[in-house]
Parts: structure tokens; sequence; C-alpha cells
């Protein structure tokens, strides 16, 4: 991979930037980017700092889908297994953290037409957060508690930094669109997140919680599911969307609606937990699945405006992903205050929460992100001089397509077959699930070797 920058600075990105001599028009047509010339330009991020998130990022899809047949009995009968904990963190960190921290890294100076603020260390970043994932999954592998600790301990320092560049870069801008307000409060769900976590962590070591850890887990997992990750998708589908579909037609005004329902669902679903108040997690609920239907329509919304019809591999990613958050709010919501206690539905909707909902969203936005980076990184000055390929060619579409269709056969399979017991037939569901993975993984690893710059 090419730097494009030295290592203490990361240069402005320009949404009307364009790489080559032949300016944006010219770029567009040649390379059929459509509306995803915003997303760099010569001025933009290192391809070497968002770039090995993303690959490690779908390399932990990959695994999950690897292990997944493998550990889902298991973890039917036993969630809180040492092993399935660490397969929940391989999900949670190692895939779905790993994709958004380095495609924020890239989006946020477009979304505010300003340069990553305090970056100095960015570079640092990366490696740090990876070992203290691969130290965090160990612990939970082998059950180390003081090696989940250190590992925590290295997260926390990787992703206060990435706050820190977030929030200044956020507060130093001159204008805060609504994908910017999302993140920003994703942000503070994020240090929450860490902070439950790495007390959680202690807690197996030293035992200071007592019966309060069966109240901080389940606010720890509200605020990352429907905390950190659906807030940081839902706000980048603001612009992701627009931008990929042509939809410039589309207005804020249901957005700005989406984004307070979101924030005071989350907050109460955390308080509710901490509290056991069901009356306040009943309330939470309610507006967090009111966020999601809303939301849900102004996709559609986003959808009906675009000016390029066709739906593409991230649009049928996108769709089907809305789909599972606005069947998986309620029926999460109604087993929490129903008192459901069987481990088997909440495995199910953990499942269908990952894969269906925060699994096809980043895959289906890694479709177009990662050809587009790489595409600009080592044709973008070709432009003009030679033929260059199409961006759509960067990508196996037969494999697109075989992943979508395995994705979406093999879940549901999956989930009925948890609640249903079927053991054979669950595992069978997976390996299927997980082959879509697979093949999703290997299409952006394969557009990454085939078009690098050597």
């Amino acid at each position: 991979m090419s730097a494009m920058s030295t290592a203490d600075s990361v240069p402005r990105i320009s949404p009307a930037s364009a790489p080559g001599p032949s300016g944006p028009t010219s770029l567009t047509a040649s390379s059929g980017l459509g509306g995803l010339g915003g997303l760099g330009g010569r001025g933009g991020v290192p391809l070497s700092v968002p770039l090995p998130y993303l690959l490690t990022g779908v390399t932990a899809a990959a695994l999950f889908g690897v292990i997944l047949p493998w550990l889902v009995v298991e973890a039917a009968h036993a969630p809180l297994d040492p092993h399935v904990l660490a397969l929940v963190h391989l999900v949670t960190l190692g895939w779905l953290t790993m994709t958004i921290l380095g495609a924020s890294l890239q989006l946020l100076p477009v979304i505010l037409v300003s340069p990553l603020r305090a970056a100095r260390l960015v570079r640092w970043q990366y490696p740090a957060y990876l070992c203290g994932v691969l130290a965090m999954l160990t612990g939970f592998w082998t059950m180390y508690p003081l090696v989940i600790a250190a590992g925590g301990m290295l997260v926390a320092l990787a992703v206060g930094h990435y706050v820190i560049v977030m929030a200044i870069t956020i507060a130093q801008a001159q204008q805060r669109p609504l994908t910017a307000r999302f993140l920003a409060g994703s942000l503070v769900y994020l240090c929450l997140v860490v902070a439950f976590g790495l007390t959680a962590a202690l807690n197996l070591r030293f035992g200071f919680l007592g019966a309060g850890v069966l109240r901080v887990l389940p606010a720890h997992i509200a605020l990352g599911i429907a905390g950190w990750l659906t807030c940081t998708l839902m706000g980048v589908s603001y612009t992701l969307v627009r931008m990929f579909a042509l939809a410039h037609g589309h207005d804020d005004r249901i957005g700005r609606y989406v984004f307070v329902l979101l924030n005071v669902g989350i907050v109460l679903l955390a308080l509710g937990f901490l509290l056991a108040s069901g009356l306040v997690l009943a309330i939470g609920g309610t507006a967090f699945c009111a966020a999601s239907w809303l939301f849900a329509y102004d996709y559609t919304r986003m959808l009906r405006v675009r000016r390029r019809k066709p739906l593409d591999a991230t649009q049928r990613h996108g769709i089907a992903a809305v789909s599972y958050l606005c069947i998986l709010a309620p029926l999460t919501m109604l087993g929490v205050l129903a008192g459901w206690g069987e481990p088997q539905l909440f495995v199910a909707l953990g499942l269908g929460a990952f894969v269906g909902w925060l699994g096809q969203s980043t895959i289906g936005y890694l479709y177009k992100i990662v050809p587009f980076l790489i595409w600009q990184d080592r044709y973008g000055e070709l432009v003009g001089r030679q033929k260059v390929p199409l961006m759509r060619e960067m990508l196996h579409s037969r494999w697109t397509k075989a992943s979508w269709w395995l994705l979406n056969l093999g879940l549901p399979v999956a989930m009925l077959m948890l609640l249903l017991g079927l053991e054979w037939l669950l595992v069978i569901a997976c390996a299927v699930l997980g082959v879509g993975l697979l093949l999703a993984a290997a299409n952006i690893w394969a557009c990454y070797t085939m078009h690098r710059v050597h």
C-alpha cells in the first residue's frame, strides 16, 4: 500500500476534488464512480489509514463464518461459555467496530468538509487496537481475566485516541450535518461501552460487582448494539445511501426525529437495565422501535428519489439489513419485557442483529468503499492517460450475488432452527451463512490483491 502523506498529518478531504488531470467530470465519466467522488480526492486520507481496518474487519467476518457452525450449538445452551464470549467479541470488536473505525476515519472529513484534527498519532491507532482485540479474544477463549483486562486497556487506549480525533474534528468543523450528530452521539456510547466492558472484565478477576453484574452486562450489550453500532450505522446511512444512490432530493426532516427517538431509546434502555426498571425499559424500547421503523421509512424515501434506479449489491444488502432491524427490534424488546429467559431465543435474536442488521450493512458499504479507495489510489492519476477499469469491474458480480443469497437464506433458517432446537439443521444453516461471509470477504480481498499499488 502506498502512503499519500507523511505519518505526522492527515490532509484535508475535499468532496469537490478528484484525482487525475481531467477533473471531477472526466473522473466520474471514465470510472463509473457516480456519486462516489465525494469519498476522497488527491488531498484525501491516505489509503494506509483506513484500509487495514477494512481488510481486517472482513477477515474477522470470514473467521466468524468458519467458527460459527462449530460453536452455535454450544452457544444455544450456554451463551456465557468462554468460547462463545470470544466469538461474540470477534464479531463486535474484530468485525463491526474494526470496520466502522476505518470507514469513519475516511468518511468524517468528507461529511464535514474539514481535515481530521489531532491526528498526528492516527497511524498507531490500528496496531494498538488490533493487539488489544487479539489479547481480549485470547483471554476469553482461555478464560484468563487478566489477559482480557490487559487487552481491554489496549482497546480503551486506541478507542480513546479515536474518540479524541473524531470529537475535535466535529467540534472544529464549520458545518455539522445530520450524520455528524449521529456520530457525535455514538462516540459517547462507545466510551460507555468500553468503560462497562473493562468493568465487567475486572469483575471476572476480583468479583466486586456481585449480583450487580446482572445489571451491568445487559446495559453493556444495549449500549454496544443499540448505541455505538446502530447509532453509527443509521447516521452514516444518511450520507452513504444518498451518495451511492444519487438521492440528492432527500432531506433531513425525518432523520432529525429518528435521531431524537433513537437516542432517547438508547439512554432509557441502558438506565432501565441498570435500575432494573421495567417501566423505563418499556419506554426506552418503544422509543427505540419507533426510531427503527421511522428510519426504515426514511430509508425507503431515499431509495425512491434515487437517480440511479437499478439496485446494486450495496442497496440489496441495505434493504435486507433494514428489514432485519424492523423485525428484530420489537421482538427483542418484547422478549426482554416479557421475561423470556430461553437462551436459544436471545442467541437467535443476537445472531440476527449481528449478521442480519449490522453485518449486512457493513458488507454492503464495503462493496463500495474498498473498491473506490483502491481505485483512487491505483488508477486516479492515470485517468485520461490510459485505459483504467471501471469500479464495478473490481468486484466479482457473481460472488456478490451468491454471497447475498447464502447470507439471507442461511440466517433466517439458522434463527428458526435455534428456536426449534433442531441442532443438525442449525449447523448446516450456519455453514451456509459462513460460506456467504467467506465469499464476501474473498471478494473484497481479491479487489485489493488484484488492483493494489506494488
